[in-house]
């Protein structure tokens, strides 16, 4: 259920614009969702690249949480998140960030191989910790993530040689806003194949599969959830059914969780016409607003207008506007062409969907604009600020050399 505009306006009025809310009711209703729809069986990774605020909210829902990078990390340590609930992932592994994450993690969280270098990383800090790390190979879609399956099956075929690690599955991500069943199916068809190989070649039966889903989501006017609706999460749960490999699956998302939490407020600043054309200029930009798809806004996402004047809100009149940030370059177009009443200064455009990768993706130092507050809603807490508006120059500022 989206916010109201009471809500909506408070957030306004309380912090400045732009500024980020994020529903975390709406995110743990999007998890009974998907459980719902999946069944109990399939476990549930929250990819908290997408939105590292969302995190402490996903934890009652979520078997883990993957963490692709030492920050990543360190924002989980500072929320207490128990390692066991962690999945160390990411295409780069530093042997001092492994060692502060195995300083807190030790042998109770999982972590990705991306390659057979790193898997001996891993296996020498297991080994000088006298510890036994668990361990997930990546396999790979063709990319710079994971490794072939040849390198796979040689790595497991020589898994005795590895005293630090023990192997507990295979990780498979192929990449992002997929709306087709057709690409999971493939993918699953061809894992389950693999799997067979493996047990027959590696006397190993792999116990866990970690498939990123990279499920699509719908953003701008005119789309509505085709792979995750209720009939394709069900076909999906029969592929799954259907593998001849059994063992425990857990599917990592991101975007799909938390796109339809987020709202992105900006404020109208300014609203002129040139040669015949409108524009109302923000205080926001193509900065902070991130839409998988959007090119100098093709597309129109769906946005709320809530008056600055309450009042003067009530208009029949419809005008067509191109909504610009406040960047210096012409690509800075959040909506090309969009028909609303009249704008004026003070009115807020509130751009829905903004859940995933807005708050985290993207050019947001460039032209050393503010970074956006944070605010987190729930009917129980109701508004909490989590981050403030920062200023940018102090990170753009030259030091002075001595």
């Amino acid at each position: 259920m989206m916010l109201s505009d009471r809500i909506i306006r408070e957030a306004a009025e309380r912090y400045p614009t732009p500024l980020y809310i994020f529903d975390t009711d709406a995110l743990l209703e999007r998890f009974q969702y998907f459980r719902k729809h999946l069944g109990d069986e399939i476990g549930l990774t929250y990819c908290m690249k997408t939105n590292p605020f969302l995190t402490a909210a996903s934890l009652p829902e979520t078997q883990r949480i993957e963490v692709c990078s030492d920050g990543e990390f360190r924002i989980c340590r500072s929320l207490e998140i128990p390692p066991e609930k962690l999945l160390i992932s990411g295409v780069l592994k530093r042997a001092e960030d492994l060692e502060e994450i195995l300083d807190y993690c030790g042998d109770r969280a999982l972590y990705t191989a991306e390659s057979p270098s790193q898997l001996e990383l891993l296996n020498r800090m297991g080994i000088e910790g006298n510890l036994v790390l668990n361990v997930l190979p990546r396999l790979t879609n063709g990319s710079q993530f994971g490794m072939d399956e040849e390198t796979v099956l040689s790595l497991i075929q020589r898994r005795a040689e590895y005293k630090g690690v023990e192997f507990q599955g295979i990780h498979f991500f192929s990449g992002t806003q997929k709306h087709r069943l057709a690409k999971h199916r493939k993918e699953l068809t061809k894992l389950d194949e693999f799997f067979r190989r493996l047990e027959e070649e590696a006397g190993f039966r792999v116990p866990m599969l970690e498939y990123g889903t990279g499920f699509g989501v719908p953003y701008f006017e005119g789309q509505e959830e085709d792979v995750t609706s209720p009939e394709q999460l069900s076909e999906f749960r029969d592929i799954i059914a259907q593998m001849s490999w059994k063992g425990a699956v857990t599917l990592e998302m991101g975007r799909a969780l938390a796109y339809d939490t987020g709202y992105y407020i900006t404020k109208v600043c300014d609203v002129k016409t040139n040669s015949g054309k409108n524009y109302a200029i923000t205080d926001g930009g193509i900065h902070q607003l991130h839409y998988d798809g959007q090119i100098r806004g093709m597309y129109v996402p769906e946005v709320k207008i809530l008056s600055g004047k309450p009042e003067a809100a009530e208009c029949a009149e419809m005008m067509h506007y191109s909504i610009c940030g406040s960047l210096c370059t012409t690509n800075d177009i959040l909506i090309g062409d969009y028909a609303c009443r009249p704008l004026r200064e003070g009115d807020l455009i509130v751009f829905t969907r903004t859940g995933a990768y807005s708050v985290y993706e993207g050019m947001s130092l460039f032209l050393t604009h503010e970074l956006p507050g944070v605010v987190l809603y729930s009917e129980k807490e109701g508004l909490a600020e989590v981050r403030k508006q920062m200023q940018t120059h102090p990170l753009n500022t030259p030091m002075r050399s001595n």
